[in-house]
């Protein structure tokens, strides 16, 4: 004869006062992934779906082999049902925005690909010489007495010098010709000079050329552009002027 007070089942463990059941081996089987029933595949076991699921089976597997006097109290389960739904509500809108911010890049890319071909204005301390003529500007921040264009060969010597005379505040245009400078094919430097009061200066030199083609760096996931004249890879957002 069973005796009441003192009913005990192997399958239960006591958690504050009702009835834990610990689940038999061959009740839950403990996989890497959760069957998501509803969509016919199994749920990665970190996913939303893959809790719900594991905390699904482990909550009908506590009814089964709870104790019948003692029964669980559901009102835990269902509060733990809706903080699941809030997570996975979570969980969709971030990829959401994920899918989102992958759309905007992509329109991004699409985008500076009609760049291909046209002519940009960077700044630029060296660049590649040969038989065209090369155009760029000078940013002055101020008004200046004089303006001078320095070009500087491999070797440090400095080949030849265009001077821009007196400037306003702003951009002064400036053409290297190869042929009439008598400059040879090859890479030069380019650094601008300025004279004010007597005291001289630096400005920032430009250099306008094609856009050969467009890529996105690996490591920073900026976009590039690979320009002519020897400017190499230079950041979309180095971009002063688009002609």
């Amino acid at each position: 004869m069973l005796n009441i007070g003192q009913y005990h089942d192997p399958m239960l463990e006591v958690r504050n006062g009702s009835a834990m059941p610990e689940i038999a081996a061959n009740t839950v089987s403990a996989t890497p992934d959760a069957y998501d029933g509803g969509a016919g595949n199994f749920a990665p076991p970190n996913s939303s779906a893959g809790l719900t699921n594991e905390f699904l089976t482990l909550m009908v597997a506590q009814i089964q082999n709870q104790d019948p006097l003692n029964p669980l109290d559901g009102t835990e389960y269902v509060t733990q049902l809706a903080q699941f739904a809030q997570v996975e509500s979570l969980e969709y809108l971030r990829m959401g925005q994920e899918n989102m911010a992958i759309l905007a890049e992509n329109l991004q890319v699409l985008g500076t690909t009609q760049l291909i071909g046209r002519e940009v204005l960077v700044p630029a301390d060296s660049v590649e010489l040969g038989d065209e003529v090369i155009k760029g500007q000078i940013e002055l921040d101020s008004a200046v007495e004089g303006v001078t264009l320095e070009i500087t060969n491999e070797a440090g010597d400095v080949v030849a010098t265009i001077d821009l005379g007196s400037q306003a505040a702003g951009a002064v245009d400036y053409e290297i010709d190869p042929e009439a400078l008598d400059l040879p094919p090859g890479e030069y430097e380019l650094s601008a000079k300025t004279t004010q009061d007597g005291e001289s200066g630096d400005a920032t030199v430009l250099v306008a050329a094609a856009v050969e083609k467009v890529h996105i760096a690996s490591t920073t996931g900026y976009m590039m552009l690979e320009l002519g004249n020897g400017l190499g890879a230079v950041s979309l957002f180095d971009i002063r002027e688009m002609a």
